[in-house]
C-alpha cells in the first residue's frame, strides 16, 4: 500500500490525476489495468504482447499493467477502494466481482455493453455479469467446469474409452481403474481450503440435490448434504483422489497419463501440451471432456471459473478504459494471440468470425460450448459467500480425513455455517 500510495502521489504530481485514468507526461491518456494475467509466468508474456498491440492500434493510449495474484487481488483491489485509489479496469473471478460490486465503486456497463457488443457475446455469459438486472462486468475468457476423462488410461483398466454418467458409475470405474493401475490418480478435484474449491465442488454437491447455504440461510445438515459427503469419503478412503490438492496439481501428471479423471475448466489441454509436445490429434485421441456426472438429482451441473472485466467508477476516461476491455474480451486479435494460446479458455464470442472459428472445431471445445456451458449455473455468491466457503470446504476435507459419523459432520457444518453467516 506504501508503494501504491507513493505511485499515486507521482502520478499526481505529473498529471493532477488519481490512480485511475489520467494524462501521462507525454499527454495520453492512461489506463490502469489491475490484473493476475500479468503476475503469472504462464500467462505474463502473452497480457504483455496484448498491451503492446492494443497501444499500437490506439496511440493516443497507455496501459499502465498492475500484476496482483490470484490470490491476493479480492483484497488487494478492496483496498484500493477503500483508499479511493481503485485501478481504471481490472480482472476479476467468481466471488470476486460480488465483493466489488458491494464497495459501490463499480462502473455500471449498460451503457457500454449494450447494442453491437451485447449482441456479439454469448448471452449466458453475458448474463453472468449482472447483479440486480444491471451489468457490471463483461466475460473476458469462458472456463466452465467439466470432466476430463483419459481415454488410454480407461482403455488399459479394461473399461471403455467414455465418461461415467453418474457419479456410481465413475466409483465402479474408479475401482477398476485402482485396481489395474494403483498409482494413476482416479479423481482430480480442488479439495483446499479456497473460494475457488468451493465453487468447483457446488456442481457436484447439487448434483446430489446438497446445497449447503444460500444468503444467510444454512442447508448443510440434510439427507443430501450426508449422500455428497460420504460419496467424497469413499473417494479419499478408498484412495482415488488425494485430498487438499488445488485443481492445477493435477494438470501436470495429467501430461503423463498419470490421471483418470479430473475436474477442471479447459485449462487442461494447455498444460498437459506444454510439458508433453504431443500434437492436438494425438491429445485428443487421448482426452475427452464431457458434463459432470449425475448424481441423485438426476441432472448435469456445471459452475464458471470465467475471468471477467470490470471499471471502477472513478476512471477519468472511461471510454478508453471501455475500448481496451472490449478489445481483450472480444477483438480477433486478442482472441487469436490470448484467450486461445495462452489462457487455453474459449472465447466469449456467440458468432466467432472465421479464422477463430477454425481454431474453435474440434472435438474438446464443441463439447465445452455444446454440452458443458449450457449446464453453469452460479454457487451462492453474494456478500456471505467469503464467510462460508471455510466451512463447507472444511466439512469436505473432515468427512475425507475422519473417521466421525458423516451425520455428525453434516450437523457441524450446519452448526459452523449458522454462525459465520448469522443465521
Amino acid at each position: 500500500m506504501k508503494k501504491l500510495a507513493a505511485a499515486c502521489l507521482a502520478l499526481t504530481a505529473l498529471a493532477a490525476g488519481g490512480c485511475g485514468s489520467s494524462g501521462s507526461a507525454s499527454g495520453k491518456t492512461v489506463v490502469t489495468f489491475a490484473n493476475w494475467a500479468a503476475a503469472e509466468p504462464a500467462t505474463a508474456p502473452g497480457i504483455a504482447a496484448m498491451i503492446k498491440k492494443f497501444e499500437a492500434l490506439h496511440p493516443k493510449i497507455d496501459i499502465k499493467s498492475e500484476p496482483i495474484s490470484f490470490t491476493d487481488i479480492e483484497h488487494q483491489l478492496v483496498l484500493e477502494v477503500q483508499s479511493g485509489n481503485p485501478p481504471d479496469v481490472a480482472e476479476l473471478q467468481g466471488n470476486y466481482l460480488y465483493t466489488l460490486a458491494a464497495t459501490q465503486d463499480l462502473q455500471p456497463l449498460g451503457g457500454y455493453g449494450s447494442g453491437a457488443f451485447s449482441k456479439s457475446v454469448i448471452g449466458s455469459e453475458l448474463k453472468l455479469g449482472e447483479l440486480g438486472g444491471q451489468l457490471d462486468a463483461i466475460p473476458w475468457t469462458v472456463g466452465p467446469i467439466g470432466l476430463w476423462y483419459n481415454k488410454a488410461v480407461m482403455k488399459q483398466a479394461g473399461l471403455k474409452p467414455a465418461p461415467p454418467a453418474t457419479w456410481d458409475q465413475l466409483l465402479s470405474d474408479a475401482k477398476a481403474i485402482h485396481k489395474k493401475l494403483p498409482k494413476v490418480i482416479v479423481l482430480g478435484m480442488d479439495t483446499t481450503s479456497r473460494e475457488f474449491a468451493l465453487d468447483a465442488a457446488w456442481p457436484v454437491m447439487t448434483s446430489f440435490g446438497a446445497v449447503p447455504f444460500s444468503g444467510t440461510t444454512s442447508t448443510a445438515d440434510t439427507p443430501a448434504m450426508q449422500s455428497y459427503l460420504s460419496f467424497m469419503r469413499t473417494l479419499a478412503k478408498d484412495g482415488y483422489t488425494p485430498e487438499g490438492q488445488k485443481t492445477g496439481f493435477f494438470r501436470q501428471p495429467a501430461a503423463s497419463n498419470q490421471v483418470a479423471f479430473t475436474v477442471d475448466g479447459p485449462y487442461v489441454k494447455g498444460v498437459a501440451q506444454s510439458i508433453n509436445h504431443v500434437s492436438d490429434q494425438k491429445f485428443y485421441q487421448t482426452w475427452g471432456v464431457a458434463r459432470l456426472p449425475t448424481g441423485s438429482a438426476g441432472q448435469h451441473y456445471s459452475t464458471p471459473t470465467d475471468h471477467q472485466l470490470v471499471m471502477f467508477k472513478n476512471s477519468a476516461n472511461k471510454t478508453a478504459a471501455w475500448q481496451f476491455m472490449q478489445f481483450l474480451a472480444t477483438s480477433q486479435y486478442s482472441v487469436l494471440n490470448y484467450t486461445l494460446k495462452y489462457e487455453n479458455s474459449i472465447p466469449p464470442l456467440a458468432s466467432p468470425p472465421a479464422e477463430v472459428a477454425k481454431e474453435l472445431d474440434n472435438p474438446i471445445t464443441k463439447s465445452f460450448v455444446k454440452s458443458i456451458i449450457p449446464e453453469v449455473i452460479k454457487p451462492a455468491w453474494g456478500a456471505h459467500y467469503s464467510a462460508a466457503y471455510l466451512d463447507v470446504m472444511a466439512g469436505i476435507q473432515k468427512a475425507m480425513t475422519s473417521s466421525e459419523p458423516i451425520s455428525s459432520v453434516a450437523s457441524g457444518m450446519q452448526t459452523s455455517l449458522k454462525s459465520d453467516l448469522g443465521s
